[in-house]
């Protein structure tokens, strides 16, 4: 999960890495602070990971989800229409 690195004031990102149990699937950083959206008043839980600070891609057909073959949360825009078809 991201975080913020007081030290080097940025957010840092976890690298992306591969699902052995998932073939096609990689876990990538969502880029939230640890499933919460900060912003207004309080914070509040991330709705593209549900809160748990990484979703899941599919890296031929582009597609992210909560997790392998759960419920879709976007598309990665650089993948091209019709791929993984």
């Amino acid at each position: 999960m991201a975080y913020w690195d007081a030290t080097q004031n940025k957010i840092l990102r976890q690298p992306t890495t591969r699902l052995a149990d998932y073939p096609g699937w990689e876990l990538v950083d969502c880029g939230c602070c640890n499933g919460l959206r900060w912003g207004g008043d309080h914070p509040r839980e991330c709705v593209t990971c549900g809160g748990s600070g990484e979703i899941a891609h599919h890296t031929k057909s582009g597609v992210y989800a909560w997790y392998p073959g759960g419920p879709l949360c976007g598309r990665d825009p650089r993948a091209k229409a019709g791929e993984g078809r």
